[in-house]
């Protein structure tokens, strides 16, 4: 077995009460210490050993950029049908879902590979289970991600018992993050130690 990557030092997180955007500029700071080939398989791999995972059969994956988790090792796996966001260009970019297998891609302005645009689109009430980004998150499910609102647009159009993994590091899940009313909480955390649910988030 490869030896697990050491952790390496992170910055101090933001202070209690400290703003969404204070928690995006530590996460990302601290994710870019934390990215690694080694880290994202371990993530990968607990993925693929959850039981929930083995059953679904549409799986919906993103197409990691920069320090995100990689989960490359599950774009290639046969025994699902992997289906992938694309960013459309309306008035509110909203995502747009279309299977990868024989896709054309292309890199979207912001950074993330996705879909051409004449890609058929694919129903999200299809998704089975969600695999979703994020920059951090907090153990009840709330998820800071890069502030756009595009998720949680789109999280809000899944089967509602379609479980909304949200994929990071255990370094970046913390106790509690701030939390707006329109934020779609994940129902899951898939890290390196394992793919467990979120806490009963408190009244």
């Amino acid at each position: 077995m490869p030896p697990e990557d050491p952790l390496p030092a992170l910055p101090p997180g933001p202070a209690a009460g400290a703003s969404k955007d204070a928690w995006r500029t530590w996460a990302r700071a601290a994710r870019r210490r934390l990215a690694g080939a080694e880290r994202s398989r371990r993530v990968a791999d607990a993925i693929r050993a959850w039981p929930e995972y083995a059953r679904a059969q549409n799986v919906l994956l993103y197409l990691a950029f920069g320090s995100e988790v990689d989960l490359a090792a599950l774009e290639v796996d046969a025994t699902k049908v992997v289906l992938v966001p694309r960013n459309g260009r309306g008035p509110e970019h909203d995502l747009s879902l279309h299977e990868l297998a024989g896709a054309a891609l292309e890199r979207h302005p912001f950074g993330p590979r996705q879909p051409v645009a004449e890609t058929a689109a694919v129903d999200p009430a299809a998704v089975a289970l969600a695999l979703v980004p994020g920059l951090c998150f907090d153990v009840n499910g709330t998820r800071i991600g890069y502030g756009r609102g595009y998720y949680d647009r789109f999280l809000r159009r899944l089967a509602p018992n379609a479980p909304r993994v949200g994929v990071s590091f255990d370094a970046l899940v913390v106790e509690a993050l701030p939390r707006d009313a329109h934020d779609v909480l994940v129902t899951h955390l898939a890290t390196e130690s394992g793919v467990r649910p979120v806490r009963a988030s408190p009244a």
